[in-house]
């Protein structure tokens, strides 16, 4: 028996500010209008999404003019807050993460969200799109290393 496999899933997938940053910076929609007409049809489909601290962070460190900001601003809906399956991860992830890193992070006055994401990737069975080098310490790791289950 074949097997058979679907080309055109319905995966979720949860973005990071990197990954939005580095497609607004080498991606302009200018120059390849066919990416962002796939990332508008994956939010229309509700397919991507990204967490209110994503957007905190993107506040807190764009100009105000940026196009990544005023993009973020016409896309707020794919900024989800917290909800009960993410509180209650949220502890877990904190255990994976050196306690001086996370207390720095968590307590500092920038917007923070890799633990948001994190838990909203696992509360969702989302796949994360990140920028960020995961050759660094306690930065978004791969699933695999999360070692939680929902």
């Amino acid at each position: 028996m074949a097997i058979r496999r679907n080309l055109f899933t319905n995966d979720v997938y949860i973005i990071d500010m990197s990954s939005l940053k580095e497609l607004h910076d080498r991606y302009p929609k200018s120059l390849f209008p066919t990416i962002w007409q796939h990332i508008t049809s994956l939010i229309q489909n509700e397919q991507l999404h990204s967490h209110i601290e994503a957007l905190r962070e993107i506040r807190n460190t764009m100009n105000p003019k940026d196009k990544l900001l005023l993009w973020s601003i016409r896309n707020k809906n794919i900024f989800s807050g917290m909800d009960d399956c993410q509180i209650d991860t949220l502890s877990q992830i904190k255990s994976k993460f050196n306690q001086g890193y996370w207390n720095n992070n968590m307590n500092r006055p920038a917007p923070w969200a890799d633990p948001y994401l994190i838990a909203m990737a696992i509360c969702e069975k989302g796949i994360i799109i990140t920028q960020e080098h995961k050759t660094k310490a306690n930065r978004i790791p791969p699933r695999s290393n999360w070692g939680l289950i929902h």
